[in-house]
């Protein structure tokens, strides 16, 4: 696997927080709190959290 620069992963991260808050959106709006939405977003969450700290990391 080739290695990631800042770039990739900046671009990367920032499609993973409009996701993370577009499924934060429908679970504002669905009247349905356990739902597919609610898994999907805690596990957007942490991956965008780890590559945001990997894109700081590699950045400094």
């Amino acid at each position: 696997m080739a290695g990631f620069d800042h770039y990739t992963l900046g671009y990367l991260t920032f499609v993973l927080m409009n996701l993370t808050m577009l499924s934060g959106a429908f679970i504002f709006l669905n009247k349905n709190r356990k739902s597919f939405w609610v898994k999907m977003h805690i596990m957007l969450s942490i991956v965008t959290y780890i590559l945001m700290v990997l894109t700081i990391l590699l950045v400094r």
